[in-house]
Order: C-alpha cells, then structure tokens, then sequence
C-alpha cells in the first residue's frame, strides 16, 4: 500500500489575515515605518510587508510617503496628504487606460 504525502498548510487567505493581524500589532505604537524598518523587525521580505499593508484598510502608504502608518494615529494633515496623493495617482491610472484604449481600440488620440 502506499502512502500519499498530504500537505495541511493553510490557505492563502489565512496566511494574509495573519500578516496583516501581525502588521497591525507591530504598527500600534508606532510612527512612520519603512518596509525595511518593517521587514527588518517582522522577519519579512520587503514584498510581504507592501502586500499585506496594501491589503489593510488601516493602514495608509503612498508614493513618496516616509513609509507606513496606521490611520488611528494619523494626524488630520497627514490623512489628507494621503488622500490627494492616491486620488491624484488613480486619476493619472484612468487617464493611461483612456490613452492606451484609444491606441488598441483604433480611436484616434484627442488627449496627449
């Protein structure tokens, strides 16, 4: 008879609730973070730290940000510097699928 190898390992879905449970108690009393700083700290790749923040509507990060923070501890300020950054980022996103499906629809470009 043989024996087949069975693997119990979590689902994917488990393991990110558990990064972002884990991202969230180190940030609690915590400043700015980079995702150096972060992964240093955790034991994580720079890539696990960006994608369970990303998958945390708790925590707020944006181009040009000094890094990580929870929205809790953010100050008024800093809540709205992120906000018109990403508004300002998904803006420039639509406008370049506008502009590329012209190009692949064949519609002559009206906006440069």
């Amino acid at each position: 008879m043989i024996q087949l190898g069975l693997s119990f390992e979590k689902p994917l879905a488990a393991h990110r609730d558990q990064a972002r449970a884990e991202l969230l108690d180190y940030l609690k009393d915590k400043d700015w973070m980079t995702a150096e700083q972060i992964g240093i700290a955790l034991g994580w790749a720079d890539r696990k730290v960006r994608r369970a923040a990303s998958d945390c509507d708790k925590i707020i990060s944006y181009p040009g940000s000094p890094g990580y923070k929870l929205v809790a501890r953010c100050t008024v300020e800093e809540y709205h510097h992120y906000r018109n950054a990403m508004r300002s980022q998904a803006r420039d996103m639509i406008g370049r699928v506008m502009r590329t499906d012209r190009q692949f629809f064949g519609h002559p470009t009206s906006v440069a």
